[in-house]
């Protein structure tokens, strides 16, 4: 396996994560719990799977690093409202032999987006807050056996979250720009995949759409539960006229539950 141009970011992580548990001022709370997802194989597919998994429950809080449901972040830079964060998010496998429009086409692997998040604190009163969001990551997807480059995704958007209680909602809306490689391993179709039903596809980077995605959490003593739809457009997306593309909207929905059994 290929892994040595990619020991370095799991290392600075390591570390990252060694030195705030070192810290005196954190809070620690572990459990476990079930998901249920909903999703389509890519961005453009008919074909979804519903996938239902165990999962750990981890949040940690300290001066600047944490990991909660929105995943790892760190406060690499804080000034006036402004900072800059990690950014880590992925998507899951998906056979071609099962997706009419791929068939006879590589499968999709396991990805994984690793990068940084600019954040800007735009408004801020009582239990509500405005933040506008640009996160930049490159992409590797891994079959297990090798991990491969696969480009670069962003998402710009505005995050509005309402912490009232127990209950904390969140709303999202922003636009998604991807670069050709990202595009070519989802959308570009070779010549040696060519098919009578299925034409030969170069595909280009920029404004890959819209993405909008709702949320909500709800906390009560040792039980934490969340939920959340996201909805993509990409009727005007750079890669909408792949014959890959089956549908120009996609939907994405979870939920979950866990038991908090640990809390430092």
């Amino acid at each position: 396996m290929r892994l040595q141009k990619h020991i370095k970011p799991i290392a600075f992580l390591v570390i990252l994560l060694h030195s705030s548990l070192q810290a005196q001022d954190y809070i620690l709370k572990l459990g476990v719990g079930v998901a249920s997802l909903y999703y389509p194989d890519y961005i453009g597919s008919r074909s979804t799977q519903l996938l239902t998994l165990p999962i750990p429950y981890i949040r940690y809080k300290g001066e600047n690093f944490r990991i909660d449901k929105d995943g790892l972040s760190s406060k690499l830079l804080g000034v006036n409202g402004l900072k800059i964060d990690l950014s880590v998010s992925g998507s899951l496998p998906a056979n071609s032999e099962s997706n009419g429009v791929r068939e006879g086409m590589p499968n999709l692997d396991l990805t994984a987006e690793i990068g940084l998040k600019l954040v800007y604190n735009l408004f801020e009163k009582g239990v509500s807050k405005l933040e506008f969001e640009l996160p930049v990551r490159a992409v590797l997807s891994t079959d297990f056996t090798n991990i491969k480059y696969r480009g670069v995704v962003s998402n710009p958007q505005l995050r509005y979250s309402l912490n009232y209680n127990e209950f904390e909602w969140t709303f999202r809306t922003g636009l998604v720009f991807t670069n050709q490689e990202y595009n070519s391993y989802y959308y570009e179709v070779k010549k040696e995949y060519e098919t009578s039903s299925r034409n030969a596809y170069d595909v280009s980077g920029g404004f890959s759409g819209f993405k909008n995605r709702v949320g909500m959490t709800y906390q009560k003593d040792s039980w934490w539960a969340g939920a959340f739809v996201s909805y993509y457009d990409v009727t005007n997306a750079v890669f909408k006229d792949s014959p890959l593309v089956e549908t120009k909207q996609a939907l994405y929905s979870g939920v979950s539950i866990a038991y908090v059994f640990y809390t430092q």
